[in-house]
């Protein structure tokens, strides 16, 4: 069933659950004098489990509340968290001097619920958890991940990243110093990234990142070949001259020099 669209109220149907991987989104709808709410949480897999859910009531603080108006629908759309996100490789390796490699790398997404396109609440699809991308002095807090990064110019198959959880990003690492460095951790600015896709694949414009004695500098390479019948289902958080500012950082030489 698709996922990713716009939902009717669950007016008539109780609390509507949305299953993306091992999490539950759970949608109501509440009247408070004659104006429609709508609620919304997330539950962690361990209260996912069995074929019963025990919901608090609609009144408690576990549920985020939004006066509806006169909206009489919502949208679940995919969404880069609100920080940027470190994502740390379970295999790191060696890029040689001038060298450069195309590959994927994989975030993982946010569940988010938009009325009349603004943004009323986010949910992580895993338990967040933080880390300091660079030095302490310049450093950025991020959202931490560790996943693989699998080198391959071509587009990767769909059931290499079918995953609802993830966003699937075309790289290309390229080493502009004169000795090799190591590739260990990849930042990845959501803000300035679409979600283009359908209901089985989605993937954001291709990223450059570029390895020098200063540090690592992430910037847009250009569009992407996307899967026919795509379509946008997330846009920029930034526009205009934003989403193409270099992001520079000085690194722990001991996440990129050997």
């Amino acid at each position: 069933m698709e996922t990713w669209k716009r939902w009717n109220l669950p007016k008539n149907e109780g609390t509507r659950v949305h299953r993306i991987g091992d999490r539950r989104i759970c949608v109501a709808v509440d009247m408070v004098g004659d104006q429609y709410v709508l609620a919304a949480m997330a539950l962690p897999p361990e209260a996912s489990r069995g074929s019963r859910l025990a919901l608090p009531s609609l009144s408690d603080k576990a549920w985020t509340r939004f006066f509806m108006d006169k909206a009489e629908d919502y949208e679940l759309a995919p969404a880069y968290p609100p920080m940027p996100t470190c994502i740390r490789l379970k295999q790191p390796f060696s890029l040689a001097p001038g060298s450069t490699v195309e590959g994927w790398i994989f975030s993982r997404i946010e569940a988010s619920i938009l009325v009349n396109g603004a943004r009323i609440a986010s949910f992580p699809l895993a338990t967040p958890y933080k880390t300091l991308y660079g030095s302490p002095e310049a450093g950025v807090i991020c959202r931490y991940d560790e996943e693989e990064f699998l080198a391959a110019a071509e587009p990767l198959a769909s059931s290499l990243h079918a995953d609802q959880r993830f966003v699937a990003h075309p790289v290309r690492l390229r080493n502009a110093s004169a000795e090799p460095v190591e590739v260990s951790d990849l930042c990845i600015y959501g803000e300035q990234l679409s979600i283009v896709g359908d209901e089985k694949t989605m993937q954001s414009e291709r990223l450059l990142f570029v390895f020098s004695s200063s540090g690592v500098r992430m910037s847009l390479d250009g569009t992407t070949l996307l899967p026919l019948g795509s379509r946008v289902m997330a846009k920029p958080a930034v526009s205009g001259e934003e989403r193409f500012i270099v992001r520079s950082f000085e690194l722990f030489k001991n996440m990129t020099r050997i």
